[in-house]
């Protein structure tokens, strides 16, 4: 916990609240870098007495599974954490019609959950299924890249389904390889380390995605509207520019919210195509003969 905490800090003041070569961002960077190997290390050293037994790691479909749900986690709530702010800042939506406006992607994976469990229950595989959430994730997170001043309905409302799509028939495959291939016994600590590993990634991605944002909408509005204080946009939030600023430095401003916006995307795009290497590691074992609870 000390070592994440070390590097969520020095992600979230890099480049924004300090420079990167300042001495509480690397400091904190080294502290964190030298705390994981003194963990893994004491982890190793406890045996079947660790918080996570290496017996529970060795597993294939455990890590695997890990590293997929890590992704799947960063690429997913860095969406829903920055599509609200592109329909505000870009689209001029309120935070309540921007909260709706993302209502496909969460009702997608809900859906996609949902109709994935009745399948996999059936079929009893469920590896095809995180194999296809991370192809389909980085095409829908990848057309959000794309998203601009001129984008209807159909773009964001399509582009959220694709994504929500991978995300819902991924998200929960996880817990249901680790109940397969874990003694009753792990069950309970395999599945706590998939849970962990998703919010890690989330929180973790997050944080960086806040210092690209932030970075990046700097440097845009000095390309875009160069006389206009970065701090006063910064300062109004998405749903205050319009009001912030002259009229005639809007549509500048806009525009290096949805250039540093479509960066955020570029993140999320780039985790999602991270989590193929976790997915295509998973063993392809069936559910059937397994008593498990599948998630939903």
């Amino acid at each position: 916990m000390p070592a994440i905490i070390c590097l969520l800090l020095a992600l979230h003041w890099g480049g924004s609240q300090y420079p990167w070569d300042s001495s509480r961002v690397t400091s904190l960077l080294l502290l964190s870098g030298f705390l994981i190997p003194v963990f893994i290390y004491v982890q190793h050293r406890m045996g079947d007495r660790a918080t996570v037994p290496p017996r529970i790691l060795k597993k294939r479909t455990v890590w695997s599974s890990a590293i997929f749900e890590f992704f799947i986690g960063a690429c997913f709530l860095l969406a829903m954490y920055f599509l609200p702010f592109w329909f505000q800042a870009v689209k001029g939506a309120s935070a309540v019609s921007s909260g709706i406006m993302n209502i496909p992607m969460l009702l997608s994976v809900v859906l996609f959950t949902v109709a994935s469990g009745i399948i996999v229950t059936s079929w009893g595989y469920y590896t095809p299924f995180i194999i296809g959430a991370a192809v389909l994730m980085p095409i829908g997170y990848g057309l959000m890249t794309t998203l601009n001043i001129d984008s209807g309905p159909a773009a964001w409302i399509g582009f959220q389904i694709i994504a929500g799509a991978g995300v819902g028939i991924g998200m929960q495959q996880p817990l249901t390889a680790v109940q397969v291939v874990l003694d009753i016994a792990d069950v309970p600590t395999g599945t706590a380390l998939i849970i962990f590993a998703q919010a890690l990634g989330g929180a973790l991605f997050v944080t960086a995605g806040n210092t690209v944002f932030s970075n990046r909408l700097v440097a845009f509005l000095a390309e875009y509207v160069p006389h206009v204080d970065p701090q006063v946009v910064v300062s109004a939030g998405a749903t205050g520019i319009r009001g912030a600023v002259a009229a005639q430095d809007v549509d500048g401003v806009v525009h290096a919210y949805n250039s540093a916006l479509s960066n955020c995307f570029l993140v999320s795009t780039a985790t999602a195509s991270a989590a193929i290497f976790g997915a295509v590691m998973v063993e392809w074992k069936s559910v059937k003969g397994k008593n498990i609870e599948m998630a939903a």
